[in-house]
């Protein structure tokens, strides 16, 4: 129910004319107004409870509590019962008779590796770390030189 100006032209654009927008914008600002007093007209002689839509709002706080406990029972499913219904790996019955069999063998003393030195330099020259590569001088190589590297994908 917008109300439109009385000289409505398809070739004016808006903000070409001020008064003109201003015209239109006193319309259309009774229109709403009256749009209002229509929906409060409408909402006169009902309850609070129906204006606010508390029935709805109830069955929405009843779902999301509903979803909540079906998601937290849901994961627990899933990482509980596998985990305390999961069988336990057995060792083969092969090693187990070894075990038995041969007896407990001493461990070698455990010697503890050498700790390198920091300020010893680390030997780069067969990865080529430290080596600079010439360059031409007089070409770019961020610049585009047109070559197609798709060309042999088609």
């Amino acid at each position: 129910m917008k109300g439109q100006s009385k000289k409505t032209d398809a070739s004016r654009e808006s903000m070409a004319s001020t008064k003109a927008d201003l015209r239109e914008l006193k319309t259309n600002s009774n229109a709403t107004v009256q749009e209002l007093q229509e929906f409060l007209r409408q909402l006169r002689g009902k309850s609070p409870q129906e204006m606010l839509g508390v029935v709805a709002s109830s069955q929405l706080f009843r779902a999301t509590i509903l979803s909540i406990i079906l998601v937290t029972g849901t994961i627990f499913a899933l990482t509980a019962f596998p985990y305390f219904l999961g069988e336990e790996p057995t060792p083969a019955p092969e090693s187990v008779a070894e075990a038995i069999s041969a007896p407990p063998t001493p461990a070698p003393p455990v010697t503890d590796p050498k700790p390198t030195d920091p300020a010893k330099p680390v030997n780069l020259a067969p990865l080529g770390v430290n080596d600079q590569l010439p360059a031409p001088p007089n070409t770019n190589p961020l610049e585009d030189k047109g070559d197609n590297f798709l060309k042999d994908l088609e």
